[in-house]
């Protein structure tokens, strides 16, 4: 299971976006609307504070990367994270599991 974490997206004075995502897709988000516009529920930015509480899990089936490429285009993901392959990008998959197997050890 992969932990995701509840977004706000500042898309301008008046309008704030709220999205559920894993910590790997924060730098997509990052790039399309600028580091300054995101930030965690408790309204900091995540560059700056992190991701804040994990809001819940998804089981991520399948390629992550092709759902991403479907979800925001393969030049964005191309930019953020490199070519598909690319360390980068499996480098942030593996981190985000590896933070979800800690948390249930220290549960369990």
């Amino acid at each position: 299971m992969t932990p995701i974490y509840a977004i706000r997206i500042r898309r301008d004075a008046h309008t704030v976006t709220p999205v559920m995502v894993p910590e790997y897709e924060v730098p997509v988000l990052q790039d399309i609307f600028g580091a300054e516009n995101v930030h965690n529920a408790g309204g900091k930015r995540v560059d700056e504070a992190g991701c804040g509480s994990q809001a819940g899990t998804f089981d991520a089936r399948g390629d992550e990367y092709d759902r991403l490429c479907a979800k925001y285009g393969v030049e964005r993901m191309e930019q953020v994270f490199g070519k598909k392959g690319s360390a980068a990008f499996d480098k942030a998959i593996s981190g985000a599991s590896a933070k979800t197997a800690k948390s249930r050890q220290a549960a369990g």
